[in-house]
């Protein structure tokens, strides 16, 4: 069993609006959005990202290491509206 750790940190203003509409999107806690956000900004960390041709399509594929969801691609698209 996992045991979550209680800690402090100093984040700006807009970064702690932006989680908390965001969990607000999602009916999570506060917690749970901010440590999803952690959770991908770490993953690129832990797992190198690559380019490579597809075979298939002969188009450059992206790995992040981790499937993108097509909700993550939305949320994307919708912040630059």
């Amino acid at each position: 069993m996992m045991t979550n750790m209680r800690t402090t940190i100093d984040i700006p203003p807009i970064l702690h609006q932006r989680i908390k509409d965001y969990a607000k999107q999602r009916g999570e806690s506060f917690s749970a959005a901010a440590t999803e956000a952690l959770m991908r900004g770490m993953a690129p960390i832990e797992t190198p990202s690559t380019l490579q041709v597809s075979p298939v399509t002969g188009l450059l594929v992206f790995d992040s290491g981790r499937p993108i969801t097509s909700e993550e691609v939305a949320d994307l698209i919708d912040e630059d509206d």
